[in-house]
């Protein structure tokens, strides 16, 4: 698709990494989300190469809000690659005259880049559809020995909220591999306490809860967890630091790293949270509230790392619903 040349855009540029355009606005470690880039960097990026731009393989308006325009905005999206080790980054701008100029920053991996290498299509639906590659840290012997190596991240739809700040929210599709449905409703899980699911745990799993702080400062939930909790993968919000996390400090008694991811996340005054989790065996991917979304390698070394819990510390948190699938695999050989 052509744009208008005279028109501003609002544009979501999709980097794998650092490019020789992108370099300059991103080489700050401790930026954790979107924030603005300065008019000096603007010009640094496309000054350092403006022949780059013209690599990125389309420019495609994001889905339901064309007709939103104002004052001569549109939204419209631009994907680009570069270098693995800066992980999947974005940018908010305008596209107008064959030139990006980006006007906010914002990541999709955080602590070691292991989310990275984006693709994405446009669907017969309008809807664009995003993908990545997931980084295989096992050792390198145990990674020979067992002949494969890194996995793709579920497939989530990017769109642009009327605020134009980026949604991301799983396919509906993956509603379709879910079976053997349970729910829970209006429980309370106390200050600096943790209550196990009995009925509901694996590791091919999606849960979908709602929660309310009700002054918890950090509340959530945990997956793979062992019987003593010897292994256990924290998924939570933490109302303090303001952002979504997920704890892999003791996923495994043996490999994978051992860190905690953290996405900037913020609920408003009054608003629930509300998470989307899969546990697909080694991966462990998060939506939270269609605004963000963190994903992890987990490695569990014990057969019975299959619990499920939920907790809450600093304060307790009202659990409005929680529903919970076993998932089908996708392909069955």
């Amino acid at each position: 698709m052509n744009a208008t040349r005279s028109r501003s855009a609002l544009a979501l540029f999709l980097a794998m990494g650092a490019t020789g355009t992108v370099s300059s606005a991103q080489d700050d470690d401790d930026v954790l989300g979107p924030r603005p880039v300065s008019g000096e960097r603007v010009q640094e990026f496309h000054a350092a190469n403006p022949a780059r731009f013209k690599d990125v393989p389309d420019v495609l308006v994001l889905p339901g809000l064309v007709a939103n325009r104002k004052e001569g905005r549109v939204e419209i999206f631009a994907e680009s690659k570069g270098h693995h080790w800066r992980g999947c980054q974005y940018y908010l701008g305008r596209y107008e005259n064959e030139h990006f100029y980006p006007e906010t920053h914002g990541q999709m991996s955080w602590v070691d880049q292991e989310f990275f290498a984006p693709d994405s299509l446009l669907d017969d639906r309008g809807r664009r559809i995003m993908w990545a590659w997931i980084f295989d840290r096992r050792n390198r012997g145990t990674r020979d020995a067992s002949g494969w190596s890194g996995t793709m991240s579920l497939p989530r739809v990017l769109s642009l909220a009327d605020d134009g700040t980026l949604r991301i929210r799983p396919v509906e599709e993956l509603e379709r591999l879910r079976y053997n449905g349970r729910i829970l409703e209006n429980f309370t899980v106390g200050p600096d306490s943790e209550i196990k699911l009995d009925k509901i745990q694996g590791n091919s799993v999606e849960l979908a809860v709602e929660m309310i702080p009700d002054g918890a400062k950090q509340f959530g939930v945990k997956v793979c967890c062992s019987p003593g909790g010897e292994e256990q993968t924290g998924v939570y919000y933490d109302a303090v630091a303001k952002r979504l996390c997920v704890d892999t400090r003791q996923a495994s008694l043996t490999e994978g790293p051992k860190k905690v991811e953290q996405g900037p996340f913020e609920l408003k005054q009054g608003e629930s949270l509300t998470l989307r989790v899969f546990v697909d065996k080694s991966v462990v991917e998060v939506f939270a509230n269609d605004r963000q979304a963190v994903t992890r390698r987990i490695y569990p070394s014990k057969d019975d790392s299959l619990g499920v819990s939920l907790f809450a510390n600093g304060g307790p948190t009202t659990v409005k619903r929680l529903q919970a699938w076993d998932m089908m695999p996708s392909n069955p050989y």
